[in-house]
């Protein structure tokens, strides 16, 4: 299961140690703040590990990355001194938790585009980076006088909030911005930018990389179900108030099913989005996400020991933001199939098992509704149900009768 585990660009002989690998990527719900990723890594030997607090930490399972970041604390304890059996603990964060420790905007901002701003950011942060931030709507300028500088992270957060994004860092180190509308794209294997590593490290055929992102189908035999399916009005907002810089623009979006259903659930935000136009829409897409609370699986948990090649191969990929189907959900149920966003995972590695839960959001949040590519080419408008809402249309399958 675990192929390397590298201290400091020595990797470890796993031969001759006992171990136990748990990490933590993403989030674990579309609302919450996004964290770091984390790893534990707990070792058993006839010696301790050497290593040092910031020491870069690579963790691989089947040839797949894992995690990629710096050691922050370490323990060695022993369990016996005859024979030696050494006990090591070594804890890292990912590199999303170095990004706080660089000041940004000192000097004010030009007026340029969500995704232009992000490039902004993230180069002077100097940690390699995948930017799929919007590229249509514009920010305001900032003149140096009215400059409010602040540490990346922090401003990152308010570029997500505002703007409607969310950003992690990923299995190998990179930081990822994605746009709600553009989740998944960013980190897609099948782009060129996202073939990292050398030509040796690629084990499969050029022809088996995905030419075209599908959500990858979960086989329900390997699952191990405890569905926990929730609704909630904490997360119901149907008047929307979005403000362009300066309170230059200011549009108001309802709906007035969600509001006689759910009562009047208010929500105000301050921008610094230029035109009037990109204002109205980032308060439509905060209205089409959240004016109606859907069943929502919430996690599920995956033996992925169990699994073939294939699906084993294709489970490893996922990373926030990537869509998952299930099928066959234990009944009764407000679903038999499900399509989810993956918003975190968290994983555990033993010398027996490997058990990979991931955490799931419904794919409205985040914009994730079918593209026209997806529509079944001999479907016709008839066969469409009449009362069907484009936001509530996310796979084929639901522009079915």
């Amino acid at each position: 299961m675990i192929t390397l585990i590298s201290l400091n660009g020595t990797p470890l002989d796993l031969s001759t140690v006992e171990y136990e690998v748990q990490i933590q990527h993403g989030r674990s719900d579309v609302t919450a703040a996004p964290q770091p990723s984390n790893s534990q890594i707990i070792i058993r030997g006839p010696v301790g590990v050497q290593v040092e607090i910031s020491d870069t930490v690579e963790i691989k399972a089947y040839g797949f990355h894992r995690f990629t970041g710096q050691v922050t604390d370490i323990t060695l304890t022993h369990l016996s001194s005859v024979p030696p059996v050494a006990v090591s603990t070594i804890t890292s964060i990912g590199e999303l938790s170095r990004v706080g420790f660089t000041e940004v905007g000192a000097t004010g901002w030009s007026e340029e585009t969500v995704s232009t701003r992000v490039d902004d950011v993230l180069t002077t942060v100097g940690l390699p980076y995948l930017n799929g931030a919007d590229t249509v709507t514009v920010l305001h300028q900032i003149s140096s006088g009215n400059a409010d500088p602040t540490d990346a992270l922090s401003y990152l957060a308010y570029l997500a909030e505002t703007t409607g994004a969310t950003y992690y860092d990923d299995p190998f180190g990179r930081i990822v911005f994605e746009s709600y509308g553009m989740r998944g794209t960013t980190s897609f294997s099948g782009a060129w930018a996202n073939v990292v590593g050398d030509y040796d490290d690629n084990t499969v055929t050029w022809g088996s990389f995905p030419v075209n992102q599908i959500p990858t189908n979960i086989p329900g035999t390997d699952i191990i179900f405890t569905p926990n399916w929730t609704r909630t009005r904490q997360t119901v907002l149907n008047s929307v108030t979005v403000l362009g810089h300066n309170d230059s623009h200011e549009t108001t979006q309802t709906d007035a099913g969600s509001i006689a259903t759910y009562g009047l659930r208010e929500y105000r935000l301050n921008t610094d989005i230029k035109s009037s136009g990109d204002v109205s829409d980032r308060a439509e897409a905060i209205i089409t996400a959240q004016a109606i609370p859907f069943w929502n699986l919430g996690s599920i948990s995956i033996l992925v020991h169990n699994l073939g090649t294939v699906d084993r191969d294709l489970v490893l990929e996922l990373v926030s933001g990537m869509g998952v189907t299930l099928e066959n959900l234990p009944q009764p149920a407000p679903e038999t199939y499900y399509f989810g966003i993956v918003e975190g995972w968290g994983e555990v590695y033993t010398p027996e098992q490997h058990i990979l839960t991931l955490s799931l959001s419904d794919p409205r949040y985040s914009l994730a509704t079918i593209p026209w590519d997806d529509v079944d080419g001999a479907l016709e408008w008839g066969d469409v149900p009449a009362a069907l809402k484009w936001f509530e249309t996310i796979t084929s399958r639901d522009l079915a009768a």
